[in-house]
């Protein structure tokens, strides 16, 4: 029997919203609470409901389908972010910046050294 993977998603991500809200995690960071909650209860699915239960295959689908869900890219994008606003907060800077003509090659050379 078990449940459909879609009922799964669903009550996953609403979870995740309430969840956040009560642990009090930033918003940019709410679709890794979704992400885990989908591969966690797929994968209980499947430890319940499935004969041949086979764990790796589980974790496979499971993540793929909360990747899926949640979107690669913005849950990336909005965890760059976050650190950033974090670290903004603490006063640690950013990686130092490149000095002005420093190429990445040749870290002393200037833009007009390579015309010469």
């Amino acid at each position: 029997m078990g449940f459909d993977l879609g009922l799964i998603i669903a009550l996953a991500l609403a979870a995740a919203a309430s969840m956040s809200d009560f642990l009090r995690i930033p918003k940019k960071l709410r679709g890794w609470v979704a992400m885990v909650l989908i591969l966690g209860l797929y994968m209980v699915n499947q430890w319940i409901y499935s004969p041949g239960f086979d764990w790796r295959i589980a974790l496979l689908e499971g993540g793929t389908a909360a990747l899926a869900a949640v979107g690669i890219h913005s849950t990336a994008k909005n965890t760059m972010q976050q650190v950033t606003l974090l670290r903004k907060r603490n006063g640690q800077s950013s990686p130092p910046a490149k000095e002005q003509g420093e190429t990445a090659a040749s870290p002393g050379s200037t833009s007009a050294d390579w015309r010469v």
